[in-house]
């Protein structure tokens, strides 16, 4: 029998291997957002694990905790980091993923059976998932088709279902790998290294887990000699690349179509710009760049001080993204769940955002490629603080430019005495620098002080990263030493380096404890009163409306006038609407025309107000946001509660602000309950 680790067994055991102390059950929970019954559960999986290898088991001391014990923390650094071993995730959206990937690779007849037996579930449950996979399979005009004879497969448009491949398969990657019989493996290896050989001689990186996909799929579904067809390439752009060049070269026995769809994945997985044009659409990406973070400004009310900079780097990423888009090659992206959790405001902002992409090149775009473009904004956003004491880290990220640099701003705000932050891939990485700290998304063993996150930061990554670089920096190591020099005198020698350790471990524990909130932790209801609710009778014009709808924050003492004048300027001599639904207006300016603190309120209008534009609002909500980010939470309760037009009605029917307030926070209540819900069947599924 297999055991196979899930992410939560896994998340644990980085939190303790790179703790070096005991850590407790509810640290482990709170970390992870999860209950302590989850918590237990999972360690008794760790246990059967470490059984089934020979391994003694994790032991919880009371007062103090779990640890690992260095027989331990070998093996988990071997079997976990060094080797990636598999890790399966077995909820119902995992088993669709593992399910259409076989159907797509498709190396024998399939039947119900045949799911049962590589999903491990009932025959019922399979019946489910199968119209589940019907369900995902449409927005891509595919489908599910049965034969008696040769049993389901995916019918539709060829690049289609490679498309969707690509999509699934890279976080599938181990799973995949540890059901393989020896010649398989042994083939699939024999690709990957040629695919290797092509990394080297470009210099290039990839994004983790596309050579891996690329490999399987040269190796089975690349044999099948599907017809396929590339509509307005410039070919001759492409066979002029050393990509077309070198796969000509590895893979003599693809057809020119197949060397041509490889090359593409070579060219549009890089991690670096690649200087090509294959679909001579340079211009139009730098423009769609330009709309993205506008678009983004507008609907999250921020102002880029660096726009130029972000457009530029949203640009090199679309230019190796669109032609992936037009003909059908998704790049999946192993850092999506982790993105939507620890970035989930950010990435809803931009979805949205990105429905500029999508309307102007009549494509939907999907959550991994929305996900990195998150990282771009992300970056930018993070506020960065003065430094003052000489302290060096180098951040080391096998995820690409926008990982890492929203690793460095990152570090930057958590570690401020930090004067230089260094962001390099890991092919740049030597064991011979002069840096105090090393962060990085993978494992080095001979790295003395070396913290390994996942590429995006947890809030146990936060912490650990707070706890190392507090007892590090010069300063407080320069405490530690004294101390160690005076106790010198009491101590034996032999036990001097296990003092200073736990010496070092107690200065952090004591003044770190749980990781920075978010500075856009808070929602609508927390900054939203009864008295900064107005439910106004008379008529107004738009000018009047809006200094009534912002009137509680004056009153308050949160704005100025002058931020009031600077709305209404905005609105009568840019033209700018602030319209961001039906009937609904969003009053807002910059942060630096009159605002004091975070603040909202509205007012609801029993006569519509017409404004320049021609429309008309029953609602004009206004919000004072002091920075780029503090507001983020509030924006996306404003977008979730204003969604449906039925409330804007609802709201608008009431007479009293307190009847708007108890509506507000009932319909939020149970919004924030959906979604928990939702989270809780996710849980239990994993289950």
């Amino acid at each position: 029998m297999n055991y196979y680790l899930d992410k939560r067994c896994e998340d644990i055991l980085r939190i303790l291997i790179y703790s070096n102390r005991y850590v407790k059950i509810e640290e482990i929970s709170s970390s992870l957002a999860v209950s302590k019954r989850s918590v237990y559960y999972a360690i008794k999986k760790i246990n059967d694990w470490f059984h089934y290898n020979n391994i003694p088991s994790l032991i919880q001391e009371r007062q103090k905790g779990i640890h690992l014990s260095e027989e331990q923390k070998n093996f988990v650094q071997n079997q976990l980091i060094n080797e990636s071993s598999s890790i399966q995730v077995f909820t119902p959206e995992e088993r669709n993923s593992i399910e259409i990937c076989e159907l797509i690779l498709r190396k024998k007849d399939l039947y119900i059976e045949d799911f049962v037996q590589i999903c491990d579930v009932s025959r019922n449950t399979i019946i489910n998932d199968l119209k589940q996979v019907s369900l995902i399979l449409q927005p891509y005009n595919l489908a599910i088709a049965y034969n008696i004879r040769s049993g389901y497969t995916i019918v539709g448009d060829a690049i289609k279902r490679r498309a969707l491949f690509f999509y699934l398969f890279p976080p599938l990657w181990s799973y995949f790998s540890s059901r393989y019989d020896e010649n398989e493996r042994d083939e699939i290896d024999k690709i990957l290294t040629r695919l290797k050989r092509i990394e080297n001689k470009l210099e290039a990186s990839y994004v983790t887990g596309v050579l891996p996909t690329l490999a399987v799929f040269i190796n089975t579904i690349a044999k099948k000699n599907e017809e396929i067809f590339f509509k307005n390439m410039d070919k001759e752009e492409i066979t002029n690349t050393m990509e077309y060049k070198l796969v000509c070269e590895e893979f003599t026995s693809l057809n020119d179509n197949e060397i041509i769809y490889v090359t593409l994945h070579l060219l549009g997985s890089r991690l670096q710009t690649v200087p090509v044009n294959i679909t001579k659409e340079e211009e139009q990406s730098y423009d769609i760049a330009t709309k993205l973070v506008h678009e983004f400004e507008r609907i999250a009310l921020v102002k880029f001080e660096k726009s130029n900079e972000l457009i530029e780097a949203i640009n090199a990423h679309l230019k190796s993204s669109m032609y992936r888009f037009r003909y059908g090659i998704q790049l999946g992206n192993p850092m999506l769940n982790d993105i939507k959790s620890e970035y989930n405001e950010l990435f809803q902002l931009t979805k949205k955002a990105c429905s500029v992409i999508e309307s102007e090149l009549d494509f939907i775009i999907s959550d991994a490629e929305i996900a990195y473009i998150t990282l771009h904004f992300g970056a930018f956003m993070i506020p960065q603080k003065k430094v003052d004491k000489t302290f060096k880290i180098l951040i080391v990220c096998n995820n690409g430019v926008g990982t890492g640099g929203m690793i460095k701003n990152e570090v930057s705000t958590l570690v401020p005495q930090a004067t230089e932050i260094t962001n390099i891939a890991l092919n740049e990485y030597t064991k011979d620098h002069d840096y105090d700290i090393v962060i990085s998304t993978i494992y080095f063993p001979e790295e003395k002080n070396l913290i390994v996150v996942h590429p995006i930061l947890t809030d146990q990554d936060r912490v650990t990263i707070l706890r190392k670089c507090l007892y590090a920096e010069p300063f407080t190591q320069m405490q530690i030493k004294d101390i160690v020099d005076i106790a010198a005198k009491y101590i034996p020698e032999n036990m001097l380096n296990a003092f200073q350790n736990d010496l070092q471990q107690h200065y952090s524990t004591m003044r770190i404890k749980n990781a920075p909130q978010k500075e856009y932790a808070h929602g609508l209801m927390h900054f939203l009163n009864k008295d900064h609710i107005r439910v106004v009778k008379k008529e107004c014009t738009w000018q009047e409306a809006i200094s009534e709808s912002a009137k509680p924050l004056l009153l308050k003492d949160y704005i100025t006038q002058s931020y009031v004048d600077a709305i209404i300027k905005a609105q009568k001599d840019e033209g700018y609407h602030m319209f961001i639904t039906s009937n609904l207006v969003l009053a807002h300016s910059s942060t630096n025309n009159g605002v004091k603190n975070l603040s909202i309120s509205m007012a609801t209008f029993k006569e519509p107000v017409t404004f320049l534009n021609g429309k008309q609002a029953k609602i004009i909500i206004t919000l004072a946001a002091e920075n780029q980010t503090k507001h983020i939470h509030v924006l996306n309760d404003i977008l979730k509660l204003f969604t449906k037009q039925r409330r804007i009605n609802e709201i608008h029917s009431l007479d009293t602000p307190s009847q708007v307030y108890d509506y507000l926070y009932a319909n939020m209540k149970e919004i924030y309950a959906t979604e928990e819900n939702l989270f809780i069947e996710k849980e239990n599924a994993d289950y």
